[in-house]
């Protein structure tokens, strides 16, 4: 789901930079448990690499994914935008977070769906946890193939109004904020296509039939939450599951918590089945390293942001960049981000407000496939 709050992530790879950030998703509230290890190998999760935070797999997981070929996963856009590709790993078949990783692989490349866009709220435009997106999906080249775990087909069109389908999820569980907590052990949430009027009522946030579709639980028990992004929404023909689309966004955009009932809004893969399938899709810009900052860093002198560049054989050019400075906050093994406002230059002179902070600059490259962003390691700022 998007969800706009200040990032849970390591400054070294931010790769949970997105995973809490860009609005649309949240986690499955509700739904069972998946404790038949046949079902559902092909459920991919996204984390940041214990080099770039040291804390336990279930902490550092994020958006969830779906293995579409033994080398491919398909996600929300919204999952990997401006993150950092060299700091995130993806895990296949991770079961159970604490104790079963699955397979895990390294990414070595991501393009986004061109006409991916995130849309603000008509209600509010400035709220961007009230927004909803377009064209929601990306693709995660990943740096081996998996073995031994048949990736999910694609289902021959949307599934229509009045069918069953399933999400499987890794998300939050519970009701919002304090009693808030991930799914440890996947889950499954059983819902109903709905037709598009139904999905469009149901939001002020713009609904854009052509690229998102939805289906909610009967009972209004299932809803999507925290970390459910990019997770594959799936239906059956024969007994055979088949990949619909990923979750992009729900009750957030009507101003609803995890828990209370709401569709769940998807990007219909099956709209893009020649995209997903590309045998050398376009890729976004690969950072080369994380960026490093040069200078004194003393309050009144000017400190520079020294980009690490691009990595040409996992990724294009960058046709943009830009820099942002930003200071820092700790939470546990966690380090965040938080931008400060107009720092966007590649230089940036601290004033005495930041006296004995703790900064770090972010590069991002962007293309049409896509943006990426590394993030420096923190410096403090002398008086």
């Amino acid at each position: 789901m998007i969800r706009f709050l200040v990032p849970l992530t390591a400054i070294a790879g931010t790769a949970m930079l997105v995973f809490a950030t860009v609005s649309p998703s949240q986690a499955m509230s509700g739904g069972e448990p998946v404790n038949d290890p046949s079902t559902a190998p092909w459920v991919a999760t996204l984390a940041s690499t214990p080099a770039a935070t040291d804390a336990p797999l279930l902490q550092r997981a994020g958006c969830g994914g779906v293995l579409i070929t033994p080398d491919r996963v398909l996600t929300a856009g919204h999952c990997v935008d401006h993150v950092d590709p060299g700091q995130t790993e993806v895990h296949i078949d991770a079961r159970v977070l604490s104790g079963d990783p699955g397979q895990v692989r390294g990414i070595r490349g991501i393009s986004t769906l061109p006409g991916y866009q995130i849309l603000p709220s008509p209600v509010d435009p400035s709220d961007l946890n009230l927004s909803s997106a377009r064209d929601d999906l990306a693709i995660v080249l990943l740096d081996r193939p998996v073995t031994g775990i048949r990736p999910l087909p694609l289902a021959p069109s949307r599934p229509r109004p009045g069918t069953a389908v399933a999400m499987y999820a890794h998300g939050s569980t519970g009701l919002a904020g304090a009693d808030q907590f991930r799914d440890d052990v996947l889950h499954q949430g059983n819902l109903t296509m709905l037709d598009p009027a139904a999905c469009a009522a149901q939001t002020p946030a713009t609904v854009d039939g052509g690229s998102v579709a939805c289906a909610q639980d009967d009972q209004g028990e299932v809803t999507g939450c925290y970390n459910d992004s990019g997770s594959p929404v799936v239906t059956y023909r024969d007994g055979v599951a088949l990949l619909a689309g990923a979750f992009s966004f729900g009750g957030e955009t009507a101003g609803k918590e995890c828990g209370q009932a709401s569709p769940l809004y998807f990007a219909d893969a099956t709209a893009f089945r020649g995209w997903m399938y590309r045998p050398a899709p376009v890729l976004e810009p690969y950072p080369a390293g994380r960026p490093t900052v040069s200078g004194a860093v003393t309050v009144g002198a000017p400190a520079r942001c020294v980009s690490a560049g691009w990595d040409p054989l996992r990724g294009g050019p960058a046709r943009t960049v830009m820099y942002q400075w930003a200071t820092i906050l700790r939470a546990g093994p966690f380090i965040i981000p938080v931008p400060i406002d107009g720092a966007t230059g590649q230089e940036f002179v601290p004033d005495v407000s930041l006296a004995g902070a703790e900064i770090a600059c972010q590069v991002s490259g962007g293309n049409l496939a896509g943006t990426s962003q590394a993030t420096s390691d923190p410096v403090t700022v002398a008086s």
